[in-house]
């Protein structure tokens, strides 16, 4: 018989031991200390504990405990609950088509023990003491019987010691608490009937009484002023019940607007709520806060989709679309829309970049305006050039959405082009601009939102403080709040000074100078918000040109747009030195170029 020679790369198929299975599955179920919590919190809920206690130590690296006061288990529970995919929920593949409960799978307790030091005590009400388990890294070193009331207490210290590379990846401690916060509000909202205590280095975050009321939850939870601007939904449309809470249009903005949707009182998220409240909503410069439950019979949703139980997926999921959006268009009374026109600017002077006017709350996206086509006299209309030869390169003027310009950017003094003559002033206050490879409709309030930014842009280096005549005091939802006081020094450097108040409050005494009026309640949030997101550095540097753009912005909102053919000319004139003649800071198109080439083919000249 010939012996064939193994191929040098050949790996053969091996079964993987259990600990290193235990540790690829927790991958799946186990991302950072928020979703131990999620994990063992949704464990007490299924065991119908009314009462249930997480305390953190170091952001839940060092150590996260979940008490609760639900049935417990006997021992030969306790132990079968170590093994995977072992689990009361289910018994049959019947029982995955209509998923009651929160944990099914089998997954969390072996999988969270594998890559941590693992402590289970429970006591069943019929047991006259409890179970004590002990794991490490995965391996069963002690089972003893203790005192402990009945239910359940899980300790998990040291998460991911043994695996350094997952561990590096976690964030901060400060960072990895906000995130335990979150998710604990999350599953507080779904259940106000159950009592909910955070803890952290020994201290309350919250403390949540049973028997809550939804309306209870939201003040405590979400802030007062955020439960103020909601309006009620309560809508059912055949088996699908959808109720909960969203921003009213005609209130203002308070915080950074948060969404929690629970998909038969599951924290998910599904592509086609997303869509519907998304679609519905009619402000397209900020989002609402959300809190919308979605009822529906346990067959019409796929709650195993995502390895974590995040997503959900609907069988049936242009009713829960058609569902979800009328009952979001009745609750802001969408069926009876205001259609009248807005009321016309006010007349106000020019500013100057020594003393820019302060920026307003940011106003709903005004729909695209029509341009006027206007026939130029005869007497007044100059010749325009000759078409340009097929060689020569065609201007892009417009592009969609260009990148913000760097700060270096802005300091060179380059023209863009040069050539140029107005023809005309049309009314809605754009300019038809004659050039050598065409003619440009410029829109004038553009064209000075953008020669301001950059203004702006090269005298905020450093941001220039403006002290307030009367402090104001903000009051904040938790996580906001929890954002603000870890990013305190930096809001400084942004040109703001804040310090705590109270509890969730802070006091503003003063602010930069380019944003002297813009309601605080939204803007010192979202700059939290986004130095949380993107890091400091840069965080900071994007509200820097964030802070250029909104002064813009208003100063041009408050000015009348100037329709003489001298001032029109001068402004032309700053435009063709910018940066990024042809946007503004936030990408809406300042020219249109009209090609002698397009005009040909639209004519049909040979």
């Amino acid at each position: 018989m010939q012996v064939t020679a193994a191929a040098p790369n050949r790996r053969p198929v091996r079964v993987l031991p259990e600990t290193v299975a235990n540790q690829i599955a927790a991958g799946e179920v186990v991302e950072r200390p928020a979703s131990v919590v999620k994990e063992l919190v949704e464990n007490a809920l299924d065991a119908e504990a009314t009462r249930i206690t997480v305390s953190i130590e170091s952001g839940g690296i060092k150590s996260i405990e979940v008490e609760d006061n639900g049935y417990g288990m006997i021992p030969e529970d306790a132990l079968a609950a170590l093994e995977r995919q072992a689990t009361s929920k289910i018994t049959d593949t019947e029982d995955i088509t209509r998923i009651c409960t929160f944990g099914f799978r089998g997954e969390a307790i072996p999988s969270i023990a594998s890559v941590s030091r693992f402590t289970l005590i429970t006591r069943s009400a019929d047991a006259d003491s409890a179970t004590e388990l002990n794991v490490v890294g995965g391996t069963l070193e002690h089972v003893t019987e203790t005192g402990h009331p009945v239910g359940t207490t899980l300790r998990v210290q040291d998460l991911f010691f043994n695996l350094p590379a997952r561990r590096k990846f976690l964030r901060t401690a400060a960072t990895e608490l906000a995130r335990i916060r979150q998710t604990l509000t999350s599953i507080a909202l779904a259940h106000p009937t159950i009592a909910f205590r955070l803890r952290s280095e020994g201290k309350d975050l919250f403390r949540l009484p049973e028997n809550d009321t939804l309306e209870d939850r939201l003040r405590a939870l979400l802030g007062v002023p955020i439960a103020q601007s909601l309006s009620l939904i309560n809508h059912t449309e055949g088996d699908i019940h959808v109720s909960g809470y969203i921003s009213r249009v005609d209130a203002p903005a308070t915080g950074t607007p948060e969404q929690y949707v629970f998909v038969n009182h599951r924290t998910a998220t599904a592509a086609q709520i997303q869509y519907a409240v998304r679609e519905v909503w009619p402000l397209r410069d900020r989002r609402p806060t959300v809190v919308l439950f979605v009822d529906l019979p346990p067959e019409m949703v796929d709650v195993n989709v995502h390895p974590a139980k995040r997503e959900v997926r609907f069988r049936r999921g242009n009713a829960v679309i058609n569902a979800v959006s009328t009952a979001i268009a009745r609750a802001l009374n969408l069926f009876e829309a205001d259609t009248s026109p807005l009321p016309p600017a006010p007349t106000i002077p020019l500013p100057t970049p020594q003393a820019p006017a302060p920026a307003p709350a940011p106003l709903p996206r005004p729909a695209a305006p029509t341009v006027l086509q206007r026939t130029l006299p005869l007497e007044s209309s100059p010749t325009p050039p000759s078409p340009p030869s097929p060689e020569t390169p065609e201007l892009v003027i417009a592009p969609v959405r260009p990148p913000p310009p760097p700060p270096d950017a802005v300091a060179a003094p380059k023209r863009n082009f040069s050539w140029v003559r107005i023809a005309d002033l049309l009314e809605p206050g754009y300019w038809l601009v004659v050039t050598e490879q065409g003619y440009v409709t410029i829109d004038a309030a553009a064209a000075l939102e953008r020669i301001l930014y950059e203004r702006f842009m090269k005298t905020s280096a450093a941001p220039i403080t403006q002290p307030l005549l009367i402090p104001e005091t903000l009051t904040l939802s938790p996580t906001d709040a929890e954002r603000v006081t870890r990013f305190l020094a930096e809001l400084e450097a942004c040109g703001f000074g804040i310090s705590p108040f109270a509890s969730n409050t802070f006091l503003v005494d003063a602010v930069p100078q380019l944003l002297s009026e813009v309601p605080l309640q939204t803007l010192i949030p979202a700059i939290a918000e986004d130095l949380d997101l993107t890091g400091v550095r840069k965080g900071i540097e994007n509200w820097r040109q964030e802070i250029a753009a909104r002064a813009a912005a208003s100063a041009v909102a408050r000015t009348l747009q100037i329709q003489t053919r001298e001032t029109a000319e001068t402004l032309l004139h700053q435009l063709s030195y910018c940066a990024m003649p042809y946007a503004t800071p936030r990408g809406r198109p300042v020219m249109i170029l009209t090609t002698y080439r397009e005009l040909a083919r639209r004519f049909q000249r040979s």
